[in-house]
């Protein structure tokens, strides 16, 4: 029977049979076809045994000697059984899509409610008009340089567009201020990715997000915050970000100077390669630099993605 294609609705078979074992059979045939209702009959009343068969699969168990209609009752019992088992399973695929769709759509309405504080955060603040999508493209290519690839390339590329979502939180005179900040004012500066965290923590499409947005303003050496992490405890994403959004901070103008020559930019990343920044990411952004740098004070286009060189555009995992 074995070698038989099948299929069939019901397999019937007794427990003691020449070669192979009817619960040995069922466990078999069960594997092949797991939509057949199997029934083990036997002279053996004993529970135990009852119990074996159920556990190889049986739809049922009957003893012998039996009549016609007990079978017949059996058999429409386990078919029963058989069925509501595959609406239960076509139950749970539809469940499952249908969960999946809400959960895409839910996700797309918070993305739309976060690009949404990002414009705001624009609004109120010139620098960072184009400053998450440049942070963003130099990230994207200093990872591609270390061979970033699949989910870990995608996460750093979200985290980066909203690095400094926090700063929603900073009074537009403390983010426009053009001279030197108070104690206060810098304090809520300090405080704008700790911001960020708590307003994408209840979204679970971002939690993977939290810690390279938490801490992209830690330093390699210790003393950057919110946390003060020193070297690899540092996530990777947010070591690559520090140098992206260094350089980026120090080609624009701001309220408060002008933007540096990127010559000079580049200078500074170097000489602080080792303290503020990983010594092992520094020479990846060096060596691709020269290929995406973008003035400060201009700001991308919509589709800014497509002036990524092709060699550091995101490559499936």
């Amino acid at each position: 029977m074995l070698e038989s294609n099948g299929p069939y609705n019901v397999l019937l078979t007794d427990i003691r049979m020449p070669v192979m074992d009817g619960i040995t059979l069922l466990g078999e045939w069960g594997k092949r076809s797991p939509a057949t209702a199997g029934i083990v009959m036997s002279a053996n009343a004993e529970l135990d045994t009852a119990v074996h068969a159920l556990k190889m699969g049986a739809c049922d168990y009957i003893t012998k000697p039996f009549n016609f209609d007990v079978l017949l009752i059996t058999i429409e019992n386990a078919l029963r059984k058989k069925d509501l088992e595959r609406q239960l399973d076509d139950y749970r695929a539809n469940l499952e899509e249908k969960v999946k769709e809400q959960t895409d759509v839910i996700n797309s309405m918070y993305v739309r409610s976060i690009d949404a504080m990002i414009k705001a955060l624009e609004a109120k603040d010139f620098y960072t008009r184009g400053h998450s999508q440049r942070v963003t493209l130099y990230s994207m290519a200093i990872a591609a340089e270390l061979g970033m690839k699949g989910q870990e390339l995608e996460d750093l590329h979200r985290a980066s567009v909203l690095h400094d979502l926090g700063k929603i939180g900073v009074r537009e005179a403390v983010l426009n201020k053009p001279g030197r900040l108070t104690e206060e004012e810098f304090g809520e500066i300090v405080r704008h990715p700790e911001t960020a965290v708590r307003i994408l923590e209840p979204i679970p499409f971002f939690r993977p997000l939290l810690p390279a947005i938490l801490h992209h303003h830690e330093r390699f050496d210790g003393k950057g915050y919110p946390s003060r992490l020193a070297g690899r405890s540092i996530p990777l994403a947010s070591r690559i970000m520090a140098i992206a959004d260094t350089f980026d901070a120090m080609t624009s103008t701001r309220a408060y100077r002008k933007a540096l020559p990127v010559a000079d930019a580049i200078a500074e990343i170097r000489r602080c390669s080792g303290t503020q920044f990983d010594p092992d990411i520094v020479p990846a952004f060096l060596a691709c630099q020269s290929k995406i740098v973008i003035p400060g004070d201009v700001t991308l286009p919509e589709g800014f993605e497509e002036a990524i060189p092709a060699e550091y555009r995101p490559q499936p995992g």
